[in-house]
């Protein structure tokens, strides 16, 4: 213990206040008992970038939009980066692993020292040192419950209806970042993209996209699957494997996600084509709330025009239980679960969050008791419950609305499903902030469960 308080007083006492003001306080406490914690370098902002980006938007493509942000990025991040890289791979520090991020202008330190921390604090380049953020899938609960060909949450959202309105998603690209996905069970195997950009491991590089926890397979075939599992089941998948089997992810692996769904990689990371971006990324994953750690990310996808959609979380039924990035500053689109009663589900997460300015959740989905892709052969459907679960049907149905208009932003797309959303609901006797669950918007539902027809309607101008 004195040689880490001794270790602690070093860090406080070697930087000048000035510097040690970059250094999270919570990554000095670490150091007591870590001497050697992994930490995640932040340089300057990206906004004034993607703004810059975001201004000529409205005349690029989806892929222009995309290998814009990523040009734009990689550039800042290239010159700004620089001093620090050369510091860090000199021989006084060569024992280090580093790691550049463009899409958050950040870098991963891996076992650094007081002496590192020091050194990073005290140059003009360096804005903040955080420990990394490593984030633990909250499993689904599975279910006993028979195997059903015809989903009760798709029923639910009136999808077939949507369907024969508007069709099941055709022309568009969905992006998943979770554990990964059987891609050669027979609900998704037809509508994997495919390629040599169409899938990524941040774990161990593997060439073929593989799952051996179950989520991500699970989150897969709500959205694309077919055999009646999925919201929309001709759209095209592709997936990042930023959680491992183990359900654990780490801020690294959910950067290197996030770079590659706003610019695809082959499976060894480089010959980046943006062209391929998707357009809707599902995320069912998250850590507590009032963190800030994927902003960026989220910030570029806007302006690359790439949804992002995330999972409430599963702390409910206590308010001010949403997660993070759920209730981004940066706007994501956060769901919350579902009963087949619509009732709101008793795990599901609430609002408010003082972190967001907006009212989170802001929407939610069918998410206890769905059944979809198992991973145990090409041929087997599990049932779970989760947010995670719901969080799925609502970039499947991202993806139908999509397909009707790929210019749709993310207000256009934010402001059909919310205003679509069916508010006839089961209502509980429980309220958060002085709003109860039978005003909308309110922080159990948001602005209500999604109808699919509904908002396919609005899209179509029905």
């Amino acid at each position: 213990m004195k040689s880490a308080i001794f270790l602690l007083a070093v860090v406080a006492t070697a930087v000048a206040a000035p510097s040690l003001s970059k250094v999270n306080p919570a990554l000095l406490r670490s150091l007591k008992t870590n001497s050697r914690p992994n930490i995640i370098v932040s340089l300057t902002r990206t906004d004034s970038i993607l703004a810059s980006v975001s201004s000529d938007a409205a005349s690029m493509t989806h892929g222009q939009r995309a290998t814009a942000v990523y040009t734009a990025l990689k550039a800042h991040a290239d010159a700004s980066q620089a001093s620090v890289l050369a510091m860090l791979n000199s021989p006084r520090f060569f024992s280090f692993h580093v790691q550049s991020f463009w899409i958050s202008n950040q870098i991963l330190v891996e076992g650094a020292d007081a002496a590192t921390i020091k050194a990073l604090a005290a140059m003009n380049e360096v804005v903040r040192i955080d420990e990394e953020t490593v984030i633990r899938l909250d499993d689904p609960v599975t279910s006993d419950k028979p195997s059903i060909q015809n989903e009760w949450g798709l029923v639910k959202i009136r999808v077939e209806e949507a369907w024969a309105l508007g069709g099941k998603g055709a022309g568009v690209v969905v992006g998943i970042i979770d554990t990964g996905a059987r891609h050669t069970h027979e609900a998704i195997r037809d509508n994997f993209r495919g390629g040599t950009h169409s899938w990524f491991d941040a774990f161990l590089g593997s060439q073929d996209p593989r799952d051996g926890q179950g989520h991500g397979t699970h989150v897969t075939g709500t959205i694309v699957g077919n055999n009646g599992i999925g919201v929309a089941p001709e759209a095209q998948w592709i997936s990042c494997k930023g959680l491992n089997n183990l359900g654990i992810a780490t801020q690294r692996s959910l950067l290197r996600c996030g770079q590659f769904m706003t610019c695809p990689t082959d499976y060894q990371e480089a010959n980046p084509d943006c062209t391929l971006a998707p357009h809707v990324v599902s995320n069912s994953w998250g850590s507590a709330g009032n963190n800030g750690f994927y902003d960026d990310v989220i910030n570029a996808w806007h302006a690359a025009g790439i949804i992002p959609v995330f999972a409430a979380g599963n702390s409910g039924d206590s308010c001010s239980t949403i997660g993070s990035p759920a209730d981004s500053k940066a706007g994501a689109i956060a769901v919350g679960a579902t009963t087949s009663d619509d009732a709101i589900a008793e795990f599901s997460s609430r609002g408010p969050s003082s972190f967001a300015e907006a009212h989170k959740p802001d929407i939610s989905a069918p998410g206890q008791d769905i059944r979809s892709a198992g991973i145990a052969s090409d041929s087997e459907y599990v049932t779970f419950s989760g947010t995670s679960m719901a969080c799925p049907h609502v970039a499947g149905l991202v993806a139908l609305l999509k397909a009707q208009d790929l210019t749709a932003d993310y207000n256009k797309i934010h402001s059909i499903l919310t205003t679509t959303a069916q508010r006839e609901l089961t209502f509980g006797d429980k309220g958060c902030d002085g709003i109860s669950e039978t005003e909308f918007p309110n922080y159990s539902f948001g602005h209500g469960r999604i109808d699919a027809l509904a908002a396919v309607q609005a899209i179509k101008g029905f």
